[in-house]
């Protein structure tokens, strides 16, 4: 990998964008995060997706689901054209539809036993025939010029991802894993998604995991493409984000998620996030 470490990529000023992309040629990507939702649906190509420490193998008609804030890159195998149609959703969007009992972000949660995520939705069922036809009309409604067409495609949306969620919920899923994969690496990002608000410095990880301080260092950038300082930093910040917007306090959001002091906490957020909690707070 050529950067040292992975950067925030992309900014969504609206509640969605979509995108119909085809490559015909190998190219690169490297390890990166969004501040928003994403959802792929796969088309065909040569394709593993490398999420969170985790690769998978693609198949065509996969839809794969990344979380705000995990860290991933496509691989591509050959020049067979990668093509896949990208979904970016907001946070906003997602919760101004939730209800008490519901919530558009389920299909994003992390397996439990392990705080990893679910990213590969595979099914066989007559659903996946249902979400595919429905991304055709949304991406059909973009470019609507037709009475209340912003509406008409924030509907759509919705119905998209209400079935998404069915589909998650109810149906046979899987996801591959196709490459190498350290175990230890595995075992430590669950544990630093797990004790968010403990201490986190690479001594003591070293030391939790018995392994030394620089062999850590360069296993972790080795399968994830980025620094554990700044992984632990944008996994708590990320944390705060939705605790805050959930109704957290902004001093129990910065504690909780690991913060020593407050002014380092906003700081650390606006260089993340372009706003402060502050702000978040007042416009929620």
């Amino acid at each position: 990998m050529k950067k040292t470490d992975y950067e925030k990529t992309g900014y969504l000023h609206s509640p969605f964008k979509l995108f119909h992309l085809t490559d015909h040629k190998m190219k690169s990507y490297d390890c990166h995060y969004h501040d928003f939702f994403k959802i792929l649906l796969f088309y065909s190509g040569d394709v593993d997706y490398f999420i969170e420490g985790i690769t998978y193998r693609l198949e065509p008609r996969d839809i794969v689901l990344i979380g705000a804030g995990d860290v991933h890159r496509p691989i591509i195998r050959s020049a067979s054209p990668y093509e896949r149609v990208i979904l970016y959703v907001s946070s906003e969007f997602l919760t101004l539809y939730a209800g008490q009992d519901y919530s558009l972000e389920t299909c994003f949660q992390k397996q439990k036993e392990t705080a990893q995520p679910l990213p590969v939705l595979r099914t066989s069922s007559s659903s996946i025939d249902i979400l595919f036809k429905s991304i055709k009309r949304l991406e059909a409604s973009i470019h609507d010029q037709e009475y209340a067409a912003e509406l008409y495609a924030s509907t759509l949306l919705v119905q998209f991802l209400i079935q998404l969620n069915r589909c998650f919920l109810t149906d046979s899923f899987g996801y591959i894993e196709t490459g190498t994969t350290n175990r230890k690496i595995t075992e430590i990002l669950h544990y630093i998604n797990e004790h968010l608000d403990d201490d986190l410095s690479i001594e003591t990880l070293s030391g939790k995991f018995f392994i030394s301080r620089r062999y850590l260092m360069q296993i972790f950038k080795q399968e994830t493409g980025c620094s554990i300082g700044k992984y632990v930093n944008a996994k708590r910040l990320f944390w705060a984000r939705e605790k805050i917007r959930h109704g957290m306090s902004l001093t129990d959001a910065c504690y909780s998620s690991g913060f020593q002091h407050y002014s380092t906490f906003t700081r650390s957020y606006y260089r993340m996030f372009q706003t402060t909690p502050g702000t978040l707070k007042k416009e929620l």
